[in-house]
């Protein structure tokens, strides 16, 4: 009779076993490890052409001294004997273990407390420790295991030589701790308490801002008191010792505490200048050039104040910006129209003192390179920017009339659209504005969800390029003269003409005040 309940582990069993941790974590800990058939089995089973575990990434927990040396013998590090008394300061996030069947339980629940939150344990158990849970002991136990993240159980028949005894190969994932930093958390509630009392009309008067602010303020204020608190350390624990145990690198070119504020200055501005509501609005080419002066943004401080000179600096420069992407946007569509496979994008109309004048028709196609000539896939990343570019075009000329739809959460930016279309497969989306097709050949084809905004795109176009009168839309179709009224029936007819002039304050004024600056989204 095996009265130390020592059954070595079956290579085919051991493998089994290790293949049910998803990511091994050295050190890995392996209580009970007798001869090292466990440890030798997942070595093999994650044996990749990138390379192997070693024993050294093993730490070994083995009660007969004989074991125990033949373990140290083989280049394995036993750091202790009795497993169910040993409290590691370290938490483990690998645990694999074939424990003594009478203890089973007693054993699982041990290594269950002394893995690291979001760790992972697989063991070789008796199945009637499962199966049959009559004590307090196991049903303790199977309450933890259902208490975890992940637990699965595989049941094996005649697991060990000259035994017939039915197993329990069990896979258990701890649950991951909340991710939290007292430091941060105590700074975030002082300032918010130190806002509040000092200014408490600043969240009614810049909203979200604010609460990002807050945020900034905290997150300087522990990150300098934590580079502190580690140079303290450093400095009371070095003294004495071969080597320090923390080396700070801070991701700047400054050194200390200047370096740390500039770092977190530049993420703070980063995520303000991606926010949701700066995304719809800034075209491609903005975007790059904000963002090209990041480095320079990062001396200031996210404050109050520097954030509503950021907005008066955007504010200023977005009607330019917005203006020439309007006309990019239309020369794209227009530009090509000498060719066969464009000549449909127009329609040719009697201009304002000249007869070269045409509109956009409600389908377009322009060249748009979106596929992969080696692997014959969509590339969304490819054609992002030039299809937001056009989208936000159509949003600055469309005033936010149709974000007040009653459907206008259904839609989602041109960006999102591409890359749920790259995962699903598809070459065909809808958005807020157009019907999107893209096809292999190198071509895109646009067709406006909404005629009203399709006009007002060709009344813009058309003033900026003088091909309609000064006065267009702002007089009565009866108070034209000849030539005025001949542009107009050219262009849209008297009926479409006279709904002009009845909504010209839609179609003919653009938005004064298209910057909302608020914190969103990063």
């Amino acid at each position: 009779m095996n009265f130390e309940q020592y059954y070595p582990t079956l290579p085919e069993i051991g493998e089994r076993l290790a293949k049910m941790i998803e990511l091994p974590q050295p050190p890995i800990l392996e209580p009970s490890t007798g001869t090292g058939n466990l440890i030798q089995a997942f070595m093999d089973a994650h044996s990749t052409r990138w390379g192997r575990y070693s024993t050294n990434d093993f730490h070994c927990v083995e009660l007969n001294p004989e074991r125990a040396a033949a373990l140290k013998g083989n280049d394995f590090t036993v750091i202790w004997d009795d497993f169910l008394t040993f409290n590691p300061l370290l938490p483990y996030r690998t645990i694999i273990m074939n424990p003594p069947f009478h203890d089973g339980a007693k054993h699982l629940q041990h290594a269950l407390n002394i893995l690291a939150d979001g760790g992972e344990i697989a063991c070789i158990l008796n199945a009637e420790t499962i199966r049959n849970p009559y004590t307090n002991e196991r049903r303790a136990l199977i309450q933890e295991l259902e208490d975890a993240e992940d637990y699965t159980v595989e049941y094996v028949q005649s697991a060990f030589v000259d035994t017939d005894v039915e197993v329990a190969l069990i896979h258990v994932k701890k649950k991951a701790a909340t991710i939290k930093c007292a430091t941060f958390d105590n700074f975030k509630k002082s300032v918010v308490a130190e806002r509040e009392q000092s200014d408490p009309q600043a969240l009614i008067r810049h909203g979200e801002v604010n609460v990002l602010i807050d945020l900034y303020r905290a997150e300087v204020k522990a990150a300098l008191t934590l580079y502190d608190e580690i140079q303290n350390y450093n400095a009371l624990t070095s003294k004495n010792a071969a080597e320090k145990v923390f080396e700070i690198k801070i991701n700047s070119h400054e050194r200390g505490h200047a370096g740390i504020v500039k770092k977190i200055n530049y993420n703070y501005w980063f995520r303000l200048l991606h926010s949701k509501e700066l995304d719809r609005l800034l075209t491609a080419d903005a975007q790059r050039d904000y963002s090209s002066k990041l480095r320079e943004m990062q001396e200031y401080e996210f404050n109050e104040r520097n954030i509503l000179q950021l907005k008066a600096d955007l504010t200023k420069n977005l009607f330019g910006s917005i203006d020439a992407a309007i006309m990019k946007v239309w020369h794209n569509f227009t530009d090509r129209f000498a060719l066969a496979e464009y000549s449909k994008n127009i329609h040719y109309y009697n201009g304002w003192k000249t007869n070269k004048a045409f509109k956009c028709n409600k389908k377009v196609i322009i060249p748009l390179y979106a596929f992969d000539t080696y692997w014959k896939e969509f590339r969304a990343h490819r054609v992002k920017d030039q299809l937001a570019d056009i989208e936000k075009a159509m949003n600055y000329l469309d005033c936010g009339r149709m974000d007040g739809d009653e459907h206008s959460e259904q839609w989602d930016d041109m960006a999102t659209c591409l890359e749920r279309a790259q995962e699903m497969g598809f070459t065909k989306i809808t958005t807020k504005h157009f019907a999107v097709a893209v096809y292999k050949k190198g071509t895109c084809h646009l067709t406006f969800n909404d005629e009203t905004l399709l006009k007002k795109f060709n009344l813009y176009c058309g003033r900026k390029l003088n091909w309609l009168p000064d006065g267009y839309g702002f007089k009565a179709y009866s108070d034209l003269d000849d030539e005025e009224r001949a542009v107009a029936d050219s262009f849209e007819g008297r009926t479409s003409y006279e709904e002009t002039f009845r909504n010209r304050q839609f179609y003919l004024q653009s938005n004064s005040n298209p910057l909302m600056l608020t914190a969103g989204k990063s």
